[in-house]
């Protein structure tokens, strides 16, 4: 019996223990008088494309899954449309309604796009048959210029297509940039260990070389990820080269590849970390069957993920932590998605990637301070601009945060390090 109607839906994370299911798998449920049946095919949906794909379960991207689709379903309820019958046309309508009460275009593409998906699926399993999904156009992009790919051997002369969702609004490019203050920086790097372990602090030293190259290197995250030990025991550093930027080659967005530079002091303190906490890692890691890899950040020796490499999520997680924990925090009202009620919550006042900002800022000042008339130019080339003007647009305006300071060519010294 269709009453989709005429029911209350609500969303249920699921339990431990229960069938079929995993802990915290969303379900929707159809409720009416004293009455539930599940609402199969957006929960079977939530399973199969949302639960089941990735290699790291995101529970919270889960939930949020299953509020963007239940927003939807309570919007057919309200327009009196049944969602076996509901056109592109009625999608337009739902962007429309609810860009009035969202503020920002990301949380409307987000649910746009997810209903999208979900009709998608709906087709194909010959539950629905009508036009949801005909906004998708094709767009053709063309390749980079040959000299400016140092793969255009490897990819189609004519370029790729790709599809184009016209519904979804036009977000709009958001230059923010969030460097941390120098007080805050220090106190961070100062609670996440040791950049080389000593007799006063035997910490761990990983999370602190990746912070470190976030704010010496400019390094992204996803490039983190991907650095190998080859890279770092091909270098050779004599002693007075350790103030000597190395480079690095890393694999950006699209598969581009592009410099990073790391300096001496930092290969150094990355190679002790190779042979020491690494290499303990790794040893820990073959004893549970751990393939031997290349990756140059492994787990923790005494983790789970030992001799395992670490993930996006990890370095994401870790140094939200830290920032809560040194008190690098804000506050931001948020709204709950069931409720629907106000309430303020205490999160990190940055990301891993406003390191990077970090890098940019100081790399200006060390340079300005050595007497470079044109410091954004090595600025552009340490952070890979194609552009000296997106860097000077983007950054011109927060190198006043650590004030002028003559004199400096180490840029620990500019945050007073001495370690």
């Amino acid at each position: 019996m269709n009453n989709f109607l005429t029911t209350e839906l609500r969303l249920v994370k699921a339990c431990e223990g229960e069938e079929s299911v995993v802990p915290d798998q969303p379900l929707i449920f159809q409720f009416w008088k004293d009455e539930a049946d599940l609402f199969q095919e957006p929960t079977i949906f939530l399973s199969e494309k949302v639960v089941k794909v990735g290699s790291t379960p995101s529970k919270h991207t889960w939930e949020g899954a299953g509020y963007d689709l239940l927003s939807w379903f309570q919007w057919c309820q309200l327009s009196k449309i049944d969602w076996r019958e509901a056109t592109e046309s009625d999608r337009s309508q739902f962007s429309d309604d609810y860009s009035q009460s969202a503020s920002d275009p990301r949380t409307v593409n987000r649910k746009l796009t997810m209903v999208r998906r979900f009709y998608d699926f709906a087709r194909t399993e010959g539950w629905y048959h009508r036009d949801i999904g005909d906004s998708l156009e094709d767009r053709h992009v063309g390749n980079r210029p040959i000299d400016h790919d140092a793969l255009a051997h490897t990819r189609s002369a004519g370029g790729y297509t790709k599809q184009r969702d016209t519904l979804l609004l036009k977000e709009g490019r958001k230059d923010v940039i969030r460097p941390l203050q120098v007080k805050h920086l220090r106190k961070l790097l100062h609670h996440v260990g040791p950049t080389v372990q000593n007799s006063e602090d035997k910490r761990n030293v990983r999370d602190r070389l990746i912070c470190d190259l976030g704010y010496s290197s400019g390094t992204r995250l996803g490039d983190v990820t991907k650095l190998t030990t080859l890279q770092f025991l091909n270098i050779a550093v004599e002693p007075h080269q350790q103030f000597m930027d190395f480079p690095l080659i890393v694999e950006g967005k699209m598969k581009v590849t592009r410099k990073v530079a790391a300096p001496g002091w930092l290969v150094l303190a990355i190679q002790t970390y190779i042979k020491g906490e690494r290499a303990a890692s790794e040893r820990e890691g073959k004893k549970r069957g751990v393939k031997a890899i290349t990756a140059l950040f492994l787990g923790h020796v005494a983790s789970k993920s030992a001799g395992k490499p670490i993930t996006r999520s990890a370095i994401q997680k870790m140094f939200a932590l830290a920032c809560m924990k040194t008190g690098t925090t804000k506050k931001v009202e948020v709204e709950d998605v069931e409720t629907g009620k106000k309430h303020v919550k205490t999160i990190p006042a940055h990301s891993y990637h406003d390191l990077r900002h970090n890098c940019a800022v100081l790399t200006y000042h060390v340079e300005k301070a050595q007497g470079n008339s044109e410091p954004w130019k090595i600025v552009q080339i340490k952070l890979g601009h194609k552009s000296l003007k997106v860097t000077m647009d983007t950054y011109l305006a927060h190198v006043s945060i650590f004030g002028e300071k003559q004199g400096v060519t180490d840029i620990r010294r500019l945050l007073g390090l001495q370690d």
